[in-house]
């Protein structure tokens, strides 16, 4: 059994900053799966902020209404882009590319 050497206050205030960007992580998903914000506008960023630079591709796509995790993990399979990859590792023509590739598979579903 492992034990830390942390008093409670400090295991908190350690996990405290997580847990606020998880939360934000959890609501811009939110609001992609509602259609409140669209995803090329997230794509197309040139600097993301925190919470939609450490998502995984992966789950941002699959959000969209009317694509779905199969479709998500097709259109990664076609870009050669890893299903773990973040979203905020991804160049700037590769969001683009990929921006351009959801709208026109949301569209035709």
């Amino acid at each position: 059994m492992t034990t830390s050497t942390k008093l409670p206050s400090e295991r908190q205030a350690a996990v405290l900053p997580l847990h606020l960007l998880r939360q934000q992580m959890d609501a811009v998903l939110g609001q992609v799966e509602s259609g409140a914000l669209a995803i090329d506008s997230i794509l197309s960023q040139s600097d993301l902020d925190e919470a939609s630079s450490v998502l995984y591709a992966c789950k941002l796509i699959e959000v969209v209404p009317g694509i779905g995790k199969v479709k998500a993990r097709q259109l990664l399979a076609q870009m050669n882009i890893s299903e773990t990859e973040q979203t905020g590792n991804l160049s700037v023509d590769q969001r683009n590319k990929l921006a351009q590739l959801i709208a026109t598979k949301a569209v035709s579903s």
